[in-house]
């Protein structure tokens, strides 16, 4: 009897020394799938991060556009210059950049850095008080409406009218395009008004004209410098709420109404989207659904939603006519270069445009212009060759699942699989595996078998969901025309 009492604490003391080696029951191990598609999407992290040149250009171009507003009013009397004034609006214009390292602070599990991000979020606090109270102090009531009026302009419009937007469906792209027509705005006021309030001396020439050209100059190229930021931040998201928008058909004759039973109902985003068809009330009017999908309120002008759907419904177009909108800026600076005897301001302007030309031009991995842009066959070699051998009910299935199986099985004898592995090694050695389309997207090529027959979770998280749904035409390709563009594997072992 003592021996039979002994043996259970040897066995608890055996197993809590061993635990940590000892593997979990069947039935808490984690599929291959959930595996790869972590895997995938930390990937995609890693590819699509937040813009930080953009962030910091976008900044920079801000600054520079305010000194030329002060070398408007003053030219190089820089006795003249209020430099507590420029120095608090430059603080002001990285409002951005604040509030990525204020979630630096919630979010980042390394100390140092969560530290430093402390230490500089405090300094441009002490640095705004004290740079705003020594404008006050100067002009004290006048001074204090001025310098609170963005600041209580911005706490209005992120706390109330951004809340206001309840939809979830249109949510994102409607506030994105308000962020970036209120922050324009914000700019030309702190370039356009503040230099001129906070003048150093009373009597000082200078030209309005000029200023008034630089502010509108500044609001339309922080509109379209703000519009590629938000564009890389939402990513495909934009793409798919704006095709989801749909369009309303007010239905003016209601004889027809009288014969459906039950009437229809109250339009709420609740129930969003409509197919094609539904009938809703809206203010007191009814209207038809006449899209696949539409999650637009039926009052919303159309005069507001069609120019929305064409321009940001195909992320090619929207490039271009970003690209046409910072060629028509130039060529708008060219005559006042030429005409003007302050032409050497105007060529001055031309730098911080052309330079957005050519970012938004050649850049290759933005996040909504070019979605997903990735090394697919790193991404494929991490997943089949490095991924552990999982078994489901006492069985052995290697890469299966996400990549070997259902959508993406080619193959089920060992003599494919070994000859896949085979053709990956020289897939990895030349280079040469994958084809991408003009979207940016993979597309089945020959050293890739799987992707003849794609997988929905796979194709969704390389190419982005919306592209896969929707596809560049509006539809989706069948494997057979997947299948059709890639050789066999026979045609390849020959």
């Amino acid at each position: 009897m003592p021996v039979a009492s002994a043996q259970p604490n040897a066995c608890k003391r055996q197993g809590a020394s061993a635990l940590p080696s000892r593997t979990p029951p069947q039935s808490c191990e984690i599929p291959a799938d959930f595996s790869k598609v972590d895997s995938i999407l930390r990937h995609l992290q890693q590819t699509e991060s937040h813009d930080w040149i953009g962030e910091i250009t976008h900044c920079c171009a801000q600054v520079g556009y305010l000194l030329l507003q002060n070398y408007n009013i003053s030219r190089f009397n820089f006795y003249n210059y209020n430099f507590h004034l420029i120095v608090l609006t430059a603080l002001f214009f990285a409002q951005r950049i604040w509030v990525s390292m204020w979630r630096v602070t919630q979010f980042s599990d390394a100390h140092g850095l969560r530290f430093a991000c402390h230490i500089v979020l405090f300094m441009v606090l002490l640095d705004s008080l004290y740079c705003g109270m020594q404008l006050v102090l100067k002009d004290a009531f006048a001074g204090s409406l001025y310098l609170a009026t963005p600041l209580l302009s911005s706490v209005l419009f992120h706390l109330v009218y951004l809340k206001s937007n309840t939809n979830v469906f249109t949510a994102e792209l409607f506030s994105m395009l308000s962020r970036c027509v209120y922050h324009s705005l914000e700019t030309a006021y702190c370039i356009g008004v503040l230099p001129l309030k906070f003048l150093q001396y009373e009597y000082i020439y200078f030209d309005a004209t000029r200023c008034m050209i630089l502010t509108g100059f500044v609001t339309v190229h922080s509109f379209l410098s703000l519009f590629c930021l938000e564009l890389h931040c939402l990513g495909s998201e934009v793409l798919q709420q704006t095709r989801m928008l749909g369009e309303w058909r007010c239905i003016p004759d209601l004889t027809r109404l009288k014969t459906i039973s039950p009437k229809p109902a109250e339009w709420t985003h609740h129930n969003c989207p409509y197919p094609r068809g539904a009938l809703v009330r809206s203010k007191g009017q009814y209207y038809e659904a006449m899209a696949a999908l539409n999650t637009c309120a039926p009052t919303s002008p159309s005069q507001c939603i069609h120019p929305i759907a064409f321009v940001l419904g195909d992320s090619q177009r929207t490039k271009a006519l970003v690209l046409l909108c910072l060629f028509i800026l130039t060529a708008a600076l060219v005559p006042l270069i030429l005409c003007s005897n302050q032409w050497s301001m105007y060529a001055v302007m031309l730098i911080p445009n052309c330079g957005h030309f050519l970012y938004v031009k050649y850049r290759r991995s933005h996040a909504f212009f070019n979605p997903a842009h990735m090394n697919l066959r790193q991404l494929q070699w991490d997943l089949n060759v490095d991924s552990p051998q999982y078994k489901i009910n006492g069985a052995g299935h290697p890469r299966s699942g996400l990549l070997g199986g259902g959508w993406s099985s080619f193959g089920e004898d060992g003599a494919e699989e070994d000859g896949d592995n085979n053709h990956r090694e020289d897939v990895m050695a030349d280079g040469h595996g994958l084809n991408h389309g003009g979207d940016g997207f993979p597309q089945a090529g020959a050293g890739f078998p799987y992707l003849r027959y794609p997988n929905p979770l796979f194709l969704s998280a390389v190419s982005a969901s919306t592209m896969f749904f929707f596809g560049p035409s509006g539809s989706v390709r069948p494997p057979s025309d997947h299948a059709s563009s890639a050789p066999s594997q026979h045609e390849r072992g020959s």
